[in-house]
């Protein structure tokens, strides 16, 4: 079974009135004008057209006319309420779903582009030092750029972000961190740097530190997984991802 289904359905948001010829008697007649938006819905986005659907109705019958036997008339009408009356919340959005969806395919777009990088990475030392060091156990005041993964109630709705995170705390015993998040979060960047790093919200999160040196990655998750933290090197520029506590 398909995981993804697309629909697709008319919501009516505008009725007009107004007289036109009509095709079928050539005397000028009452119309109502009735402009609906399209919505299509994959599961992961909907979608709502820009372009509004518009039909022509006779009164009182409220028989729609086919856009094939539009007049002229009708046809320049429809562009002009087209115009007139758009639609406003056009655009897409996307779902839980497709929201997590979306970033599992960045990540998984990112640790691609790391690996093609791997060999270069490892035949320059200085790199392959900086590598080991973003690997290693943080130490207090470390901070990291990443994705942000955190599911706030019981439904397990996430609320997915990319920002800065600061340890405050670190159990080398358990490899368990303590950490703040940034209050600058907010949508992926690659100017990492522009992204808010010196004020940090006050909840402090737990996660168990793990590292994948191989990806040049790493991620503290708490031990309820519904706290999720990752943080990806990019292009060797691990001064991006890290500002090593001074």
């Amino acid at each position: 079974m398909p995981i993804i289904t697309i629909s697709e359905h008319l919501e009516h948001y505008q009725t007009l009135k107004s007289q036109f010829v009509s095709p079928h008697t050539n005397m000028e007649v009452m119309m109502e004008v009735r402009l609906h938006k399209k919505i299509i819905n994959t599961g992961l986005v909907q979608n709502i057209q820009k372009k509004p659907v518009i039909a022509f109705y006779t009164t009182p019958e409220r028989t729609e006319i086919p856009k094939k036997e539009w007049t002229q008339q009708m046809k320049k009408t429809a562009v002009e309420y087209a115009k007139e009356y758009p639609v406003i919340d056009a655009g897409k959005t996307y779902s839980t779903f497709g929201k997590v969806i979306f970033s599992t395919t960045i990540i998984g777009i990112i640790g691609a582009f790391a690996l093609v990088f791997y060999l270069f990475v490892f035949s320059n030392p200085q790199v392959k030092m900086n590598i080991e060091e973003f690997v290693s156990l943080p130490s207090q005041g470390d901070k990291f750029y990443g994705f942000i993964n955190q599911s706030l109630d019981e439904k397990k709705k996430p609320f997915l972000a990319h920002g800065w995170i600061k340890v405050i705390a670190v159990n080398p015993v358990d490899s368990t961190c303590t950490y703040v998040t940034s209050t600058g979060i907010g949508e992926l960047t690659f100017d990492t740097l522009e992204s808010d790093h010196s004020s940090f919200a006050n909840k402090e999160i737990q996660g168990k530190f793990k590292a994948d040196k191989k990806a040049q990655k790493i991620t503290l998750i708490s031990s309820d997984k519904r706290w999720r933290f990752e943080s990806q090197v990019i292009s060797n520029k691990t001064k991006n991802y890290k500002i090593t506590a001074e």
